[in-house]
């Protein structure tokens, strides 16, 4: 398909891109309950003749569409989940169900995926291979792309592309990065058990909030003497409980967080090193302290080949100078098991507002412009056509 027909095609779409978009916006759904945004997905995609699986990782879809002749498989991916967030965004497209919100641009995903879909199936004759639409659910908990893949889906997968709203971009652009682009995050916990006492005779406690505070404050030494500053890390203490009264010396403090890595090796000494001090540091405070992980997903890493690939097919639609080679970013995407299944690229569609109001992505504020959608749609279903053009049997 030519580079002006495609444009044409997601120009006719922007309608229905907008409307599938704001639909589920205002219907969000929370991890393993997208029961909803589900059916909508199977619904459309079973009227376009796709191979539709449901039910996967309980609320997860799956839609094959099948060229006119056998050849390579190509994955897109999408998450589906919205967050545990109230919206104050005051469009009417808001909202519908207090305290839950679309802010990380997942029903823009479902919208592209469907469309593609949509645009691909009244070409299937064109082409040979196959298109296969993974709609996954738990994203926002780090839990949906392991049951999936359990379940087989990456089976006869030859390679995987996703797209991310980017808010960080202007419209009209993609942002990329080859090799680790998002990082690896576990949650930790730390239970740091003193004594109780009162407040006047602290020689007769062991204070946990006092070896707490240390703790904390030492575990940052970590980062900032022990990993290289080309390596990166971040480990950030978000929650600190402990105490009930002001004239009481507490029992016991928990502590929470995570390590946010790119490297097998960072990682590794990170989680080691933060065992070591402060269960060394709480020994020397006459604490005990108990160390907890949670593991979470390993970092996004683009292939080599596929990055580039999605540089050159994107650079065709909207100019090279669109096509933003972007830093890695701490932030985390179960996508990353799917591309350790199978290489690919997982890269940001740019979705800044014009208007120049844009709030960060799981902000209550956040929006997308909305160009954003007919751009992911153009530059996914050339790379689609692209990739199976370049690889027929």
């Amino acid at each position: 398909m030519e580079i002006a027909e495609i444009k044409r095609q997601a120009e006719a779409h922007r309608d229905d891109l907008v409307s599938i978009r704001r639909d589920l916006h205002r219907h969000p759904e929370l991890a393993f309950t997208e029961n909803r945004t589900a059916t909508i997905i199977s619904d459309r995609l079973e009227k376009l003749g796709l191979e539709v699986q449901t039910g996967i990782a309980q609320t997860g879809v799956v839609a094959t569409l099948r060229g006119s002749r056998p050849g390579k498989t190509v994955l897109y991916r999408a998450d589906i989940d919205a967050l545990p967030i109230l919206e104050a965004v005051s469009a009417e497209y808001k909202s519908r169900t207090d305290g839950i919100m679309h802010a990380c641009g997942h029903d823009a995903h479902v919208a592209i995926g469907l469309t593609v879909a949509e645009i691909l199936a009244g070409r299937r004759q064109n082409f040979a291979g196959n298109v296969k639409f993974l709609f996954q659910p738990a994203e926002e908990i780090v839990s949906g792309a392991k049951p999936m893949i359990e379940q087989g889906v990456m089976k006869g997968v030859d390679v995987t592309f996703g797209i991310h709203m980017g808010n960080d971009e202007p419209v009209g652009s993609i942002a990329l990065h080859s090799g680790p682009a998002m990082a690896n995050v576990d949650s930790i916990k730390l239970i740091v058990r003193g004594k109780g006492g009162h407040g006047s005779q602290p020689e007769k406690a062991i204070d946990s909030i006092m070896a707490a505070c240390q703790i904390v404050n030492t575990l940052q030494t970590i980062v900032s003497r022990e990993v290289a500053p080309k390596d990166t890390a971040v480990l950030s203490i978000g929650t600190i409980h402990g105490g009930f009264a002001s004239n009481v010396i507490a029992p016991e403090v928990v502590l929470e967080g995570t390590v946010r890595t790119f490297l097998p090796e960072v990682r590794e000494k990170m989680l080691n090193r933060i065992e070591e001090i402060a269960v060394g540091l709480g020994k020397t405070l006459r604490c005990e302290v108990k160390f907890e992980i949670v593991y979470g997903c390993p970092a996004v890493v683009n292939s080599d080949q596929w990055t580039d690939f999605i540089r050159q097919s994107a650079g065709q639609l909207l100019g090279a100078n669109k096509v933003i080679n972007s830093d890695p970013i701490m932030g985390s995407d179960d996508m990353s098991l799917f591309l350790k299944e199978v290489p690919g690229c997982y890269f940001f569609v740019g979705s800044g507002k014009l208007d120049g109001t844009s709030f960060p992505h799981h902000h209550p504020g956040f929006d997308i412009e909305e160009d954003a959608l007919v751009v992911g749609t153009e530059v996914m279903t050339k790379a689609v056509l692209d990739y199976l053009d370049q690889h027929q049997n």
